[in-house]
């Protein structure tokens, strides 16, 4: 933080994610920054492309700049590197994702969250493939690129290794589990009966649903009747090729679809959940990881990418392109109650250290040094 007296710096931050559709994990960083960064003595003035101000105002972003063109003009443009540029007025500009804007007179900073456009192109719509690639291209224009785990730091510095700098931040998480009254009102309201295995995530073909049914299917056939466990996905709807509820006919006739929730019962889903399944194929990050375990729940994740770094040994991994992998890890945290016990205790205490704070003490320190301050 700044020393008593002195003015702390400001950020131009680009708030552009909170009107997608599908706000996802930018959006939850975005708005973490946004109230936590203040703390940090910093002051955040939002920028958006050009609404109308009630839903400016809808956003929570009552005090931001509005470019003077709309969205899709402006992920254009910036994608080729060309305007507008972000007004002056503050010390620098952070764009929280690949859709940043030309550099000014100001420092540049960019998160990049992962790559993975990159290297499984067929995991996205081919226009979203082009659009991250042309920015990935420019990516040196940043001062500083900040990542949210070294798995994705190490690979932007291999797809683009003309950057001048890389730092990882991780992300955190402010979610916890309800009081168990609550948590038991909540899965009623939603109808959901214990017990089940939670996955959570935006529904897209990288997050490997296809798999996570055919291993909750073979996990189910090797238990009692009364000990079977019904599989809840909760989640928006994405670049999903497949009708999610087209891949729940074709399962066991155990799974349910939720569609998206609210944070609050999503903590309480986290909670009461038996096992918490997300063998994705791959992640820059993995933040329904920590928020499961920030809420108690046993996770089984993948063993690649950002995964193992975020779970540390507070998870069962599982090779995410066998069903049987994930399926044999899933049986044993549900079999097992001591060795579930173990991973909800032991993801508790992971979960401490992934605060939304922390995030913002390093990011502010980043920017300190950027601008030659004391960090």
């Amino acid at each position: 933080m700044s020393p008593p007296g002195e003015v702390g710096p400001s950020v131009s931050l680009v708030c552009e994610q909170l009107f997608q559709p599908v706000p996802g994990g930018i959006g939850t960083y975005v708005r973490a920054l946004l109230s936590t960064l203040p703390g940090q003595e910093v002051r955040v003035r939002p920028v958006v492309a050009w609404h109308r101000m009630t839903r400016v105002r809808d956003a929570g972003l009552d005090g931001a700049i509005r470019l003077p063109v709309p969205r899709q003009v402006i992920y254009r443009a910036w994608a080729a590197g060309a305007g507008p540029s972000v007004p002056g007025g503050t010390d620098l500009v952070h764009a929280p994702s690949l859709a940043f804007p030309p550099r000014g007179g100001k420092p540049l900073v960019v998160t990049v969250h992962d790559v993975l456009f990159h290297d499984h192109p067929e995991l996205y719509p081919a226009r979203a493939v082009r659009f991250h690639e042309r920015a990935l291209a420019r990516l040196s224009d940043a001062d500083l690129v900040i990542c949210p785990s070294r798995a994705t730091a190490d690979a932007v510095r291999d797809v683009q290794p003309r950057v001048s700098r890389v730092e990882v931040v991780p992300l955190g998480t402010d979610m916890a589990a309800p009081p168990r009254a609550e948590a038991d009102a909540v899965l009623e309201r939603l109808r959901v009966e214990r017990p089940y295995v939670l996955w959570a995530g935006t529904l897209e073909p990288r997050k490997n649903l296809g798999r996570v049914l055919e291993a909750v299917g073979r996990s189910r056939a090797g238990m009692t009747q009364g000990g079977r466990p019904t599989l809840c996905l909760v989640g928006p709807r994405g670049w999903m090729r497949d009708d999610p509820n087209d891949l729940i006919e074709r399962g066991s006739g155990h799974e349910r679809w939720l569609g998206p929730v609210s944070r609050r019962d999503l903590s309480a889903l986290y909670a009461g959940a038996d096992a918490f399944l997300f063998p994705s194929l791959a992640e820059g990050f993995g933040l329904p990881v920590l928020e499961a375990m920030a809420c108690g729940a046993p996770v089984v994740t993948s063993d690649r990418s950002a995964l193992p770094e975020v779970a540390g040994d507070a998870a069962l991994l599982c090779d995410p392109t066998d069903a049987g992998s994930i399926a044999q890890a899933l049986e044993k945290v549900l079999s097992d109650r001591e060795l579930a016990g173990r991973l909800s205790r032991s993801g508790l205490e992971r979960a401490r250290h992934f605060t939304w704070d922390r995030t913002a003490q390093r990011t502010a320190s980043l920017y300190r040094e950027l601008l030659g301050g004391a960090s």
